[in-house]
């Protein structure tokens, strides 16, 4: 059991302890992940677009997107993780009740919780709302960019890209199929056929340039970076935000 995991099972825990309405205030369960899917901080309604704020005189031209892949399951190993987390769990509240600790703040949820993919030998493919991620933003991306999708399709205009991870791949399906939606043929959808092209893991410097740069690999080992650069590009950040002085003592 790795030290991380260890200090979420003690963060978890801890929290539990201290609010007493947190079932009905803040749901935990739903800000456990490794990164934020895309809608997580806002709202999204459906056929509701807002055109994109192009300044008098301009026409968009180009378009160049680089986005993750959607919503997945846990992998293998952070499956792994999650039934040690639920043992350690369930450890502490019986140490808890053993020691006649109050368990009033703790959430009924953390009582014989069980990871929802205990059992499971594979994972890390896109889920269903991870499809629907992918498929949602490209038709908003044709929404608030309609000129620039007048042309005929062809692979060469409208280039799709992916890395050789299969969650990656499908999500470029995904994102494509909402992208072209309504302009083919095929089923009741009338969607199109459209290329997805992908290069080599070893060498695919854009999407996979950390597997295949041996600077960036050594770099990420010993953890170096400009500290410099990183402070200014904070500070040009909080500028353009116009962050209050005592916001910004907060932040980093």
């Amino acid at each position: 059991m790795n030290s991380s995991i260890v200090s979420l099972v003690l963060l978890l825990f801890l929290w539990a302890l201290r609010y007493s309405n947190a079932e009905e205030t803040f749901d935990v369960r739903k800000h456990l992940s490794t990164v934020s899917r895309y809608g997580a901080v806002k709202d999204i309604a459906d056929n509701n677009f807002v055109p994109s704020k192009i300044p008098e005189g301009c026409v968009p031209i180009h378009l160049n997107l680089v986005a993750r892949h959607g919503t997945r399951s846990p992998t293998k190993k952070r499956i792994k993780e999650l039934d040690n987390l639920s043992a350690h769990l369930q450890v502490l509240v019986r140490d808890a009740k053993e020691r006649n600790l109050s368990l009033e703040r703790v959430p009924s949820w953390l009582n014989g919780w069980k990871s929802p993919w205990q059992g499971r030998r594979r994972g890390g493919e896109l889920i269903r709302r991870g499809e629907e991620e992918l498929y949602d933003l490209g038709i908003r991306i044709r929404a608030k960019f309609p000129n620039l999708f007048d042309e005929e399709y062809h692979p060469d205009i409208y280039p799709i890209k992916a890395s050789q991870i299969p969650r990656a791949s499908a999500s470029a399906v995904a994102f494509g199929m909402g992208l072209f939606s309504g302009n083919g043929s095929l089923g009741p959808g009338h969607h199109r056929a459209f290329a997805v092209t992908s290069e080599s893991r070893a060498s695919d410097i854009q999407l996979r340039f950390h597997d295949c740069c041996h600077n960036y690999k050594v770099a990420a080992i010993h953890d170096e970076y400009d500290a410099d650069k990183l402070a200014r590009l904070e500070e040009m950040v909080q500028e353009r935000m116009q962050t209050p002085q005592e916001e910004k003592n907060g932040m980093g």
